[in-house]
């Protein structure tokens, strides 16, 4: 019946430390040093492109052929990753050293349009190393920030894709991790994933503004 089906929970396309994740999550990894990092990214994309899904590496700084290297030594029944493995660096979020958080935001937009031409059953995950931002933090470019990540929750939302943000704990502080907490819907830390009761719901009419809203 039709109440029935709108009532079905969501089957998950994804796990993060045994938690199911399903189309439209965004999740803020908090973690300390690369290690870490490479422990939680690996198994994320490994499956994911066991699984036929599209896999972006996003925002990683001169490791990408690195990290290539340590995904084929940890699953080597994936390899270094083939043509569903793709990775862009730092500049995907600046230009010229300016962080354009509209700009970023229509690049994953057409990325999205084009891994999901149709209805093809497809899957894409994300994994964002989001330590390009350490020089930058400054006030304005918190909420600059705080706000692009806002929006990503929408951007994740508008296909079958999921996302985790990496904020390393030894780069980053309470100015720029507490507000960005707020804008995820779940939140990874020491081992566990959780609900974020604090998330403010962009499409909740009481959330903050959108990009570009008054």
């Amino acid at each position: 019946m039709d109440q029935q089906s709108a009532d079905a929970p969501v089957a998950a396309v994804a796990h993060l430390g045994g938690v199911p994740l399903t189309p439209g999550d965004h999740i803020c990894v908090l973690y300390r040093g690369r290690a870490e990092r490479d422990r939680l990214m690996t198994p994320f994309l490994a499956d994911g492109l066991s699984a036929g899904h599209i896999c972006l590496l996003l925002g990683t700084k001169d490791d990408g052929r690195t990290f290539r290297d340590i995904l084929a030594s940890a699953a080597p029944a994936v390899g270094r990753g083939g043509n569903n493995f793709q990775i862009r660096g730092p500049d995907e979020y600046l230009q010229d050293g300016t962080f354009d958080g509209d700009r970023t935001l229509a690049r994953m937009y057409a990325w999205s349009d084009e891994v999901f031409p149709s209805d093809t059953g497809t899957c894409a995950r994300l994994a964002a190393d989001m330590s390009w931002a350490q020089p930058l933090v400054r006030p304005p470019f918190v909420q600059d920030l705080v706000r692009y990540e806002m929006n990503a929750t929408r951007w994740l939302r508008s296909h079958p894709q999921v996302g985790m943000c990496l904020y390393d704990l030894e780069l980053f502080h309470s100015d720029l991790i507490v507000p960005l907490i707020k804008v995820h819907p779940m939140v990874w830390l020491n081992g566990m994933i959780m609900e974020n009761p604090y998330f403010l719901d962009p499409d909740d009419e009481t959330g903050p503004p959108a990009s570009g809203e008054t």
